[in-house]
């Protein structure tokens, strides 16, 4: 089955947030199906928002949504220039068992508080998935 890309080539750029609940965030429904591609997150500038970077592959907007394996594949999310401060932790990721994150690679110009501990420097060698997807 061919999946067909339900984005491609997405830029948000030099954007200003303060006292939001999450800044940059992609969120897809369980369940859904397609793939979103090529997104770039650049300059961004947080102050006192609680989740500065997220991608959630759970999202329900009711009280309470089926459980469901399938899920939107995500590729090519590209983070630069992200920076300013939170209230609860820097990166949300909660990626499907189905479609799991692979290898979350950057470079801290500085060090955050707690560290990033699930940000490896460097570029992937290969795809290994996050083994827990709400620690990072």
């Amino acid at each position: 089955m061919v999946q067909k890309p339900v984005s491609l080539n997405i830029t948000v750029r030099d954007v200003v947030m303060h006292g939001t609940m999450t800044g940059v965030r992609i969120k897809t429904w369980q369940g859904g199906s397609g793939s979103v591609q090529g997104v770039l997150f650049s300059n961004i500038q947080v102050s006192e928002v609680q989740l500065p970077i997220v991608i959630d592959q759970f999202y329900c907007d009711k009280s309470k949504c089926k459980n469901q394996t399938s899920a939107v594949a995500l590729s090519g999310i590209t983070y630069e220039k992200i920076r300013g401060t939170y209230t609860v932790k820097p990166v949300h990721f909660a990626c499907s068992d189905a479609l799991p994150c692979i290898d979350t690679f950057g470079e801290l110009k500085t060090p955050t508080t707690p560290p990033i501990s699930c940000l490896q420097t460097g570029k992937p060698s290969g795809n290994h998935p996050q083994k827990d997807y709400d620690t990072c």
